[in-house]
């Protein structure tokens, strides 16, 4: 089976329109030529699509008869994303053992290794306990390239506990100068930037080290986040916090609320306590 039928499959067993299906990844015309196997989709895209309808990688591939001896990197990425979304330590350590398989070079390489390394102890709840070594190592990790880009900025996003605020200020303030016009940059940029913004805003409440001049900063770059659906998230949590900074207890209740009549109330709980 291509790939264009397994998706016109999936599709129609989900019950979507080609436009639900593809939206806001690409238009109605271009996934329907790749239905009918007129144009070919790239991975990234594949992967967002599938990972948007929250569709198992795996399962998806098999169906395709995608051998699994050699995993493209951003297959694996997002193998690891859903696993660590559903907090699945037993995947997790599945797929640092097929980090032999990906086809990446030695620094990508370690990178993944070290993504496989945070989301285990996120997931154990005990990053804390990581060795200096190993801490050392990620923090280096990161900055072994001259400028951002995606793998470590995916890799700071997740390390941000190994830092005191003292050392990640600089990151923030070097970030802020890159992404302030965020909307320039593309989707998968957006979320990641986005990400450590709330997350750093957050960190800074739990330990008390609160920076007005440097959250009114973070607040105008989540304020240029395109309006879309991927950017929803870090517009809500921008709301959310700004209104702590201002001391708006309605509007932070109210945000709460919306997430509590949403499903999403171990969300609202975690919120609630880190502030």
């Amino acid at each position: 089976m291509t790939i264009g039928e397994a998706l016109k499959e999936t599709r129609k067993s989900l019950g979507l329109s080609q436009t639900e299906m593809a939206y806001p990844v690409l238009t109605k015309s271009y996934y329907s030529k790749i239905e009918r196997g007129i144009h070919e989709i790239n991975a990234s895209d594949l992967i967002k699509i599938l990972e948007m309808h929250h569709i198992d990688i795996s399962d998806f591939f098999v169906k395709c008869g995608v051998e699994d001896e050699k995993i493209d990197e951003e297959q694996w990425m997002a193998k690891l994303r859903q696993a660590y979304y559903a907090q699945d330590l037993y995947e997790v350590k599945k797929l640092k053992e097929k980090l032999i398989d990906v086809k990446s070079d030695s620094h990508t390489k370690k990178i993944l290794e070290a993504i496989v390394i945070l989301s285990k102890a996120n997931i154990n709840r005990n990053i804390n306990n990581l060795s200096k070594e190993i801490k050392s190592n990620i923090k280096s990790l990161i900055f072994e390239t001259e400028d951002w880009n995606e793998e470590n900025l995916r890799l700071l996003s997740m390390s941000l506990p190994l830092w005191s605020d003292e050392e990640f200020k600089p990151i923030i303030r070097s970030l802020l100068k890159k992404y302030i016009m965020i909307e320039q940059f593309p989707g998968d940029i957006q979320i990641l930037v986005s990400s450590i913004m709330v997350n750093y805003l957050s960190y800074t409440i739990r330990t008390s080290s609160e920076n007005l001049e440097l959250a009114k900063n973070i607040f105008v770059l989540l304020d240029r986040l395109p309006i879309e659906p991927t950017n929803c998230f870090g517009k809500i949590m921008k709301n959310f916090y700004q209104a702590y900074f201002e001391n708006d207890d309605k509007k932070i209740q109210s945000i709460l609320k919306f997430f509590r009549d949403n499903d999403m109330k171990k969300i609202a709980e975690i919120l609630k306590v880190s502030i």
